[in-house]
C-alpha cells in the first residue's frame, strides 16, 4: 500500500463563491445556512382560484439557526428576542427561561406592510436579518371587543393574544396554517416515489417538498383596518413563518366549576423563520379572501 505523503484540502467556498447568480449556487448557499433548497409561494384568490402573485421567501437568521440546531442536535448560539416579549403577549414566560416542553416547530405565521414600496412601486428584497417588526408593522388577524372575544374553537386557530391598551380590544397576532404540512416525494411528472425507487428505470429527477396552505379570510384584519389604520391602508405585502413551542397549561375561569374551565394552547418563544415580500394585496373589499399555497423544497 503506497504511503500518502500529501493531503489536498478542497475549500467549497472557493469553488462556489462566484456562482451565486446560478440556481445551483443559490441552492447550495441556502442549504449550507441550514435552510431548505428553495421555496415557492403562490397567492390565489380564495373564491375564483385566480393566481394573484408568485414568488419565493428568504430564510432569516433565526430560522437558519433553528434549522441547524435541529439537524445537528446542538444549542443555539444566539438567543434572539421573541415576539412574546417584544409584543408583551399574555401568558408568556420570559424569553428562553424554560426548556421547551415539546419540539419547537414552524407552526405559526403573521403579516405586515413592510414588503413593498408604493413609490417607485417595487417589492423590497428580503435581507436575512429582516423580520416583520413588532412595532409599526405586524398586524393582528383578529381585533375583538373584550365583550366579544373569540370562541374556544377560534382560539384553536388564532394565537399571540394581547389586550391593546389604547382601544381595550383583544388582539391576536398569529395564526396557524389552514392545512397540516404535507410531505410530498414525487418525480417531476407528478408520479409518487415508492420504496422501489432504486429499481425504477427513469431519467426523471425527484422533488421532496412540504406543502401547506395559509389563508386570510373575510374576517381577518378587517377589525384592525376599521379601528386603527383605516381602509386606505387595507392591504398586506409581507408574510412571515414563525417557529414556536406550545404549552396548554393555561386555563381561563380557574375558580369556576370544572365543566366551565377552558384550557387553551399558548405558544412560547415565537421567532421568525422566513419572510416573503410581495406587491400590495388589497383587502378593502369585505368579501375578499386570499390563500397562500406554500411549498418548501428539500
Amino acid at each position: 500500500m503506497p504511503m500518502i505523503t500529501k493531503r489536498e484540502v478542497v475549500k467549497l467556498n472557493e469553488k462556489l463563491k462566484n456562482k451565486d447568480d446560478l440556481t445551483i449556487g443559490e441552492h447550495v448557499r441556502l442549504t449550507m445556512k441550514g435552510g431548505p433548497k428553495r421555496t415557492s409561494i403562490t397567492i390565489v384568490d380564495h373564491d375564483t382560484g385566480e393566481i394573484l402573485d408568485e414568488g419565493h421567501n428568504r430564510i432569516l437568521v433565526p430560522g437558519s439557526q433553528s434549522s441547524a440546531c435541529k439537524q445537528f442536535g446542538i444549542k443555539p448560539a444566539v438567543l434572539f428576542p421573541t415576539y412574546n416579549s417584544e409584543l408583551e403577549l399574555e401568558n408568556s414566560y420570559p424569553d428562553w427561561e424554560h426548556e421547551p416542553e415539546n419540539e419547537p416547530l414552524t407552526c405559526l405565521w403573521c403579516v405586515g406592510q413592510s414588503g413593498y414600496l408604493s413609490s417607485p412601486g417595487e417589492v423590497i428584497a428580503v435581507d436575512a436579518k429582516d423580520r416583520i417588526a413588532p412595532t409599526n408593522d405586524i398586524m393582528p388577524f383578529r381585533f375583538c371587543n373584550a365583550e366579544e372575544d373569540l370562541t374556544p374553537a377560534q382560539r384553536e386557530i388564532y394565537f399571540g393574544r394581547k389586550t391593546d391598551v389604547d382601544t381595550g380590544r383583544i388582539a391576536y397576532y398569529f395564526k396557524k396554517f389552514d392545512t397540516e404540512p404535507q410531505l410530498h416525494v414525487i418525480y417531476l411528472d407528478g408520479t409518487e416515489v415508492g420504496p422501489d425507487m432504486w429499481s425504477v428505470q427513469t431519467n426523471q429527477d425527484v422533488e421532496v417538498y412540504v406543502e401547506m396552505k395559509l389563508g386570510i379570510t373575510r374576517t381577518d384584519l378587517r377589525e384592525y383596518f376599521d379601528i386603527v389604520i383605516g381602509w386606505d391602508n387595507a392591504y398586506v405585502n409581507t408574510l412571515s413563518l414563525c417557529t414556536a413551542w406550545y404549552r396548554d397549561d393555561i386555563s381561563e375561569n380557574p375558580g369556576a366549576e370544572a365543566s366551565d374551565i377552558v384550557s387553551y394552547k399558548w405558544y412560547q418563544d415565537i421567532i421568525p423563520f422566513s419572510k416573503f415580500n410581495f406587491s400590495n394585496k388589497d383587502l378593502k373589499e369585505l368579501n375578499k379572501a386570499i390563500d397562500f399555497i406554500y411549498r418548501v423544497y428539500y
